[in-house]
């Protein structure tokens, strides 16, 4: 009990240690990087420290796999090095039960990730969005819109309902624009299934129009128009465009909204399952590098146990890449593409405990 403590205490230590080194490292690259923001701008140099501060939730979010490798590295090599893990062994403890202690951190650093991912990203990021817009670029903030069932007042005369926003490909499903007079009256209603923006203008299907000033009747109907909507800008501009800011209800309710529209969801299945995904492999990289960084041999080199270890972590994060590519490409399903790699490197973990285990280094 005593030596899980100590190991726990230790490994929470380099843990910190070493993901406070990279955020400091991390935001000072994005102050340099915003400097610009000065001329521009003429923004302060304390401003542009703040917002970039606040971007400090999300930058340890996605490099805390990285603290995790080097912090299990430097605490399973400090230990051989004071000849602890020998020491224990030599009592009866068992490799396995070290891997358990780890098990436990990596767990628990894995809830406080997916809580960070799912409760404080998408807070801190809506009030640094605000914070870049009224601070630094002294404009009025449009706040993030909705993703589906949106609604626009578009100009006096002009209202405007989307079915769902697609963020990802910036595409509107489902539009009605009504007009209407002075007296309130709507006059004319234009609807399109779906408009796909192409980078400078939008492609919208199934386009109608419908005079409703007297009698209604339609007046125009092609199955595909190009237009340039500053309305349409507006309106995926208010949309948080970051997906990986996605809640977990969020990407659901899109899931369901693209399912009953007959519209292909896969893209955000992939984040949906990223969502548990990303947390997980802070367990899988923690339990990938206890086996392969102990050694009991008396040649061993710490440099090369080291190597050995970032070695098996960087195969980890170019097998979930590449397997995330094929999740986009729809080569793999949204949930293989995200747990292919945690399914093997499991595998692995076992193989590699069991040698331990049976003396082989």
């Amino acid at each position: 009990m005593i030596f899980n403590r100590y190991l726990i205490k230790m490994f929470f230590r380099k843990l910190i240690f070493v993901q406070a080194f990279i955020l400091v490292i991390y935001t000072s690259f994005l102050v340099l990087q915003h400097t610009e923001y000065i001329s521009e701008y003429n923004s302060s140099v304390f401003e542009i420290l703040i917002f970039d501060l606040m971007k400090m939730p999300y930058s340890l979010y996605q490099t805390m796999p990285v603290a995790v490798i080097a912090a299990t590295i430097f605490t399973v090599l400090a230990m051989i090095k004071n000849h602890e893990i020998l020491a224990y062994v030599s009592l009866g403890g068992r490799i396995r039960n070290i891997a358990a202690v780890f098990f436990g951190a990596g767990l628990v650093v894995g809830i406080f990730l997916f809580f960070i991912g799912e409760y404080v990203n998408p807070k801190v990021e809506f009030a640094r969005d605000k914070y870049e817009k009224e601070v630094i670029e002294g404009k009025e903030y449009n706040p993030r819109g909705e993703l589906s069932d949106l609604w626009v007042k578009e100009s006096d005369n002009r209202f405007i309902n989307v079915s769902v926003v697609d963020p990802v490909d910036k595409i509107l499903v489902n539009v009605v624009e009504y007009f209407y007079n002075s007296e309130g009256k709507i006059v004319k209603i234009v609807d399109f299934d779906r408009g796909v923006y192409n980078g400078s203008e939008w492609v919208l299907k199934d386009y109608k129009v419908y005079d409703t000033t007297n009698i209604p009747k339609m007046v125009d109907n092609v199955s595909s128009r190009v237009v340039k909507s500053e309305a349409y800008n507006n309106i995926v501009s208010i949309i948080n465009t970051n997906p990986k800011l996605l809640t977990v209800d969020e990407l659901d309710n899109l899931i369901n909204l693209y399912r009953s529209k007959g519209l292909n969801a896969d893209k955000y299945k992939l984040l949906f399952y990223n969502k548990f995904a990303h947390p997980l492999s802070i367990i899988i990289l923690i339990l990938l590098i206890v086996p392969l960084t102990i050694s009991f041999s008396r040649q061993h080199s710490y440099i090369t146990l080291a190597a050995r270890a970032m070695f098996a972590g960087f195969g980890f994060w170019l097998a979930v890449a590449s397997c995330e590519s094929m999740g986009r490409a729809g080569i793999i399903t949204p949930f293989l593409a995200n747990f292919i790699p945690h399914i093997i490197f499991s595998l692995f973990i076992v193989f590699m405990l069991y040698k331990k285990e049976h003396g082989n280094n």
